[in-house]
């Protein structure tokens, strides 16, 4: 890691348009650079597809390091349990085989939402989403999601916003939703672990425990399976349950990662690049192999 490096922060969660973002891989990557970032992190949901051409554009900018990742979903009730995988080599079978087994699941849910929203007389068709999406389905193994289905109705004329259209048709809960398919912690853990990445427990709010021994609980069985670190900042998280959350991961020797979850316009609320996450708090080896001067290849 380059000490003298005056670039002091990282963002190790942020979406593109290979998933759910906004922005092409290597837009972001070089907003991240106009930001004075020293490192971000590609993790499209379910999808590697968008790391090649990040990791090429971040060739070109000498002073932003660029982190390889995926964000994955899985079982748990009642809250929302993801997985970041960090640093990976999207060439391992494994992780290979899991992505396309989403992308597989994805293809046959959105039909059925669809389904769902024509019964309710919304007639939103898959191309109206594809448009939204800005390629056709599955194109170069991106993702079409519900937020793009959200789009398609607001575009439709059917509802106000995204927002309104998740609480109405496509939210958990609303009459057109369809749970996707998940993964068992461990399973998706030992997909990043081929892949020679970090397994973190992303956004640990959205896990609604109800208090902090029950997240310890957690954490500690996640470690069990193998678990890496927890993203302890991130735009969801207050200043004290970001405290909480550095505190949880140094008490059970595990990294400390953070990120802003960043999407773009799908997110109005949440800048790339924020919180700001020092690059120092990340420890040995994952510090030198992400933030070293040599071009990660």
């Amino acid at each position: 890691m380059d000490t003298a490096s005056p670039r002091r922060f990282v963002d190790l969660h942020a979406h593109s348009t290979a998933s759910d973002g906004s922005d092409a891989p290597a837009e972001l990557v070089r907003k991240a650079d106009a930001r004075g970032l020293a490192a971000v992190a590609l993790t499209d949901h379910d999808t590697t597809a968008g790391l090649a051409e990040a990791r090429a554009a971040a060739k070109s900018l000498p002073d932003l390091r660029f982190v390889a990742g995926v964000e994955v979903s899985a079982v748990y009730e009642p809250g929302t349990m993801h997985v970041l995988g960090l640093g990976i080599d999207e060439s391992a079978g494994p992780l290979q085989r899991m992505t396309a087994r989403f992308r597989a699941a994805r293809r046959e849910r959105n039909p059925r939402i669809l389904a769902r929203l024509r019964a309710l007389g919304v007639p939103v068709s898959m191309e109206d989403v594809c448009r939204q999406a800005g390629r056709a389905a599955g194109e170069g193994g991106g993702i079409i999601s519900r937020l793009h289905i959200a789009q398609a109705i607001v575009a439709a004329g059917r509802a106000a916003d995204r927002k309104d259209a998740f609480a109405r048709y496509v939210g958990a809960g609303a009459p057109a939703y369809v749970a996707k398919e998940r993964l068992a912690a461990g399973e998706i853990i030992a997909a990043i672990h081929a892949a020679s990445g970090a397994a973190v427990l992303a956004h640990p709010v959205q896990l609604q425990c109800p208090d902090l021994d029950a997240m310890d609980a957690l954490v500690r069985r996640l470690m069990d399976a193998g678990l890496d670190g927890i993203e302890a900042y991130h735009s969801d998280h207050s200043d004290e349950q970001t405290r909480q959350y550095i505190e949880l991961a140094r008490r059970h020797g595990l990294l400390i990662t953070g990120g802003s979850d960043y999407h773009g316009p799908g997110k109005p609320h949440v800048a790339l690049g924020r919180p700001a996450v020092p690059a120092a708090i990340l420890d040995e080896p994952w510090a030198s192999r992400w933030l070293a001067d040599e071009r990660l290849s």
